[in-house]
């Protein structure tokens, strides 16, 4: 087992995500649990503020990234958006410590 010189964020949808969801799809939403997370990797941080500051300068990303799982139509994602939004759309979980237990070689993968 190795460790990764990351730390990740979990983020997960909240009512307002839902309520959104179910308005643009016209159905009841996606059959999502407000305990499902999604996983980012961040730089490794020694503070809860070094943490939040990489959600500060990743949450535009992780927003869109989210909001295209739950809707491939970008005119109907909401606009504009801010931190607070984000904050009050998605449940956050911080994860300072990520084993590898793998025996696979990490690779990344960009997306188009």
């Amino acid at each position: 087992m190795a460790s990764v010189n990351r730390c990740a964020i979990g983020v997960g949808p909240k009512a307002p995500l839902i309520e959104w969801s179910r308005q643009v799809s016209g159905e009841s939403g996606m059959a999502w649990r407000e305990e499902d997370h999604s996983l980012y990797l961040i730089p490794a941080y020694e503070t809860p503020a070094q943490g939040e500051e990489s959600l500060r300068q990743g949450y535009e990303q992780i927003f869109l990234s989210e909001l295209k799982s739950w809707c491939l139509d970008p005119d109907s994602w909401p606009s504009p958006r801010s931190y607070g939004m984000f904050r009050e759309w998605f449940s956050i979980r911080f994860y300072d410590l990520v084993e590898d237990l793998s025996e696979v070689e990490l690779r990344h993968e960009e997306e188009e």
